[in-house]
């Protein structure tokens, strides 16, 4: 029978960066008991079966060591020991001798590195019983080596983790276990805390901090701390029975762009038959691990055979090669000016900015460490990591130019807007804060930022000196158009001759002459109005109506027409006679004047108006000038 069980990664846990993105591999040196007595609480060999469980599910960076000692040291594999060579060193430990736990602890704190930045630093030491020597100066001597090698482990940063196997060591005041409390790490018995494999599965997930995320199906999970499993499990699950001799299929959701995946099996039963296509698969008594390099985004599917499903954990870590790519836009704004600033030609001011946008590309593939070509392109990158759907919204951490920002992906990139007035060029460092992953980011190139000088300033025309000189063009023109005006000839179109058609005749300035004797002959009112005279002689060469010669007389009517008859002064003494009336009739002699035309009368003629109003009526005799009246004026 055949049975498919679906994991999948329910949440991406973010934590301090040490667990999301260390900035150095973790250290874990283990420390094996391996003397005679082991062989009794040992038969199995399940202690270093549980020493591979751990060193496989550890990230592919991990330094990992470890020290055998009986009455000596038996064997010390040094951290970047192949897995090979691990495997057959691991396999020809024998259980035998005495217990000096000074020694191998003072062997084991001389594994790490210098490197104070790494991010974990244990010692998981297995061990069965007390310190014991042949004899007792031996023994105390290895009891004083134990406390100094652990006083050592806590000024280098590195905690201990013992867990007691067998049934011996029952009491925790025994010396053996002061090396976790001086440094202040932690005991664990087979049995009250769990299986060997389960108590090592704890000590990576709840002490160190094991990178990655918990698959889970029903019962899955069930030994991670109540606030970590309820963050890390869906509720519910998928049930399923116990098979009979059958097969389970576990199908994992690969992400994009990831350059490694390890997949985990710990379980209580055996697991036995791993089938995992073309990925390495690790196989113990109570574990398997499934490693993939460069595996396709998908689904990771593993088979395998245990009595008892339910009691598998699993857990994956996926791990990326990465390397930072920025590209950068340069930009200019010009900044607003006043209407007062922009009469005066007052040149803008600019503002100049960078418009970064940030992405994570994976080199995993690219043994040239993926550096940036340019702004435009990323020579040697890969696809970019952050297109993955499970980074969309995530907060990430990161510098440029030394200054920390944060940022949010959207659409597989963080975008950042910096003032470029000083910047020259940009680098970036990206740290991801996230404990669903094992990033391994390298430094990038700087990017050269490509600038433009600002717009060439077209200062408005001067119009001032043009402005200048039509002013006193348009004076010019005006002292002409009076001294025209002074000096202007009236055109007037005359009434035709009974010989042919009207004429144009011209009436130059200055010639009025004669007088104008008034009379009314009747009005509206039935008031006598005595004769009146009105001098043209010396008058300016202008047109005048006849409401201004009745008013400069002293004659007020009402409007009735008086002002729509014009005198134009015209040739050989003559005054010329308009009718622009609506309603009047205007006659000169016993001829009607047409509208609009000009009729000269002489000295002696005469001119008969009826206004508008019918009831007002006057005649004006024009005449000539006596010799004496000339002489007054």
């Amino acid at each position: 029978m055949t049975m498919l069980l679906i994991f999948c990664v329910t949440k991406n846990v973010r934590g301090e960066e040490k667990n999301g993105n260390p900035s150095a591999p973790g250290e874990l040196i283990f420390l094996l008991d391996t003397s005679a007595s082991m062989n009794a609480q040992d038969r199995d060999r399940e202690a270093i079966d549980a020493i591979r469980q751990a060193a496989y599910s550890l990230p592919s960076d991990y330094r990992v060591g470890l020290v055998a000692y009986n009455t000596d040291i038996q064997t010390v594999i040094v951290p970047g020991t192949s897995a090979v060579q691990m495997e057959e060193m691991l396999a020809g430990i024998t259980y035998t001798g005495y217990t000096n736990a000074g020694e191998g602890l003072a062997q084991a704190v001389g594994l790490f590195s210098g490197d104070s930045g790494a991010s974990d630093r244990c010692i998981v030491m297995l061990t069965d019983g007390e310190i014991d020597m042949p004899d007792s100066g031996a023994r105390e001597a290895s009891r004083a080596l134990y406390s100094e090698a652990a006083l050592q482990a806590r000024e280098q940063g590195v905690r201990m983790y013992i867990v007691a196997i067998g049934t011996e060591l029952t009491d925790p005041r025994l010396h053996i276990f002061d090396g976790a409390e001086v440094t202040d790490g932690a005991i664990y018995w087979e049995g009250q805390s769990g299986s060997l494999s389960g108590v090592m599965r704890r000590i990576l997930e709840e002490r160190i901090g094991l990178p990655g995320a918990p698959l889970t199906a029903d019962g899955a999970g069930d030994s991670l701390p109540e606030e970590r499993a309820k963050s890390a499990f869906p509720e519910g699950g998928l049930s399923h029975a116990r098979p009979e001799g059958g097969t389970v299929v576990l199908n994992a959701n690969i992400p994009k762009g990831v350059s490694r995946v390890r997949l985990a099996l710990t379980s209580e039963e055996s697991i036995s038959g791993v089938q995992a296509g073309q990925a390495q698969v690790i196989t113990g008594q109570h574990f398997a691990v499934v490693e993939a390099v460069r595996p396709s985004a998908g689904t990771l599917s593993v088979s395998y055979q245990t009595p008892d499903p339910a009691s598998v954990q699993a857990w994956m870590i996926p791990e990326y090669d990465a390397v930072p790519a920025i590209s950068a836009n340069y930009r200019i704004e010009e900044l607003p000016r006043s209407e007062k600033e922009i009469k005066r030609n007052v040149p803008p001011a600019y503002e100049h900015y960078a418009d970064l946008e940030l992405r994570l590309l994976d080199v995993s593939g690219d043994a040239s460490g993926g550096a940036l070509g340019d702004a435009s392109g990323y020579a040697g990158g890969g696809a970019n990591i952050w297109e993955d759907e499970r980074f969309e919204g995530m907060e990430v951490s990161f510098t440029v130019n030394g200054t920390p920002y944060t940022g949010i992906i959207q659409g597989g990139s963080i975008s950042l807007t910096l003032r470029a007035e000083e910047l020259k060029e940009v680098t970036a460092a990206v740290s991801m804060a996230d404990e669903g992953a094992v990033y391994r980011i390298r430094g990038a190139e700087p990017v050269q930022i490509e600038k433009f000088p600002d717009p060439e300033f077209e200062p408005l025309p001067d119009y001032r000196p043009l402005i200048a000189i039509l002013c006193a063009l348009a004076a010019g023109l005006a002292g002409l158009f009076v001294f025209w005006m002074g000096r202007r000839t009236t055109v007037i179109y005359m009434a035709p001759s009974p010989l042919g058609d009207g004429t144009k005749t011209a009436s130059k300035a200055g010639e009025y002459s004669g007088k104008l004797s008034m009379y009314v002959v009747r009005n509206a009112d039935g008031k006598d109005i005595p004769p009146q005279t009105y001098r043209l002689f010396g008058r300016r060469a202008r047109r005048l109506t006849l409401g201004q010669i009745l008013t400069s007389c002293g004659i007020k009517f009402d409007k009735i027409g008086a002002d729509d008859i014009i005198l134009y002064p015209g040739p050989d003494h003559a005054v010329i006679v308009m009718d622009q009336s609506e309603g009047c009739t205007v006659m000169r002699g016993m001829e009607i004047l047409k509208k609009g035309m000009g009729y000269p009368v002489y000295y002696n003629g005469k001119i008969t108006v009826s206004f508008e109003d019918e009831e007002t009526e006057m005649e004006l005799h024009y005449r000539n000038l006596k010799p004496g009246e000339r002489e007054e004026l």
